[in-house]
């Protein structure tokens, strides 16, 4: 399993899920993916996303920034049945 970053920083709803579906195509079951984003609303919107694609929302943490604060979230793809 591998890690990826995306790189959703400035970009405002929709374009983080946007890309998020893009990246989730090119790889490969049960890897992660690292989000970081500044738009506020990413966070629900990826947890959505995450729920009706059947892929696991693992966490979200804030990282202050001194203008915006920026959210780094972890998804796993279509995790491994335990």
């Amino acid at each position: 399993m591998n890690t990826h970053r995306l790189d959703a920083k400035g970009l405002k709803c929709p374009m983080p899920v946007i890309k998020l579906q893009n990246l989730s195509r090119q790889v490969s079951k049960g890897d992660f993916i690292e989000i970081e984003c500044t738009d506020a609303g990413a966070e629900k919107d990826i947890q959505s996303w995450c729920r009706i694609n059947q892929h696991q929302f693992i966490q979200s943490t804030a990282q202050p920034n001194t203008d915006n604060p920026v959210w780094l979230i972890c998804i796993q793809i279509n995790p491994p049945n335990p």
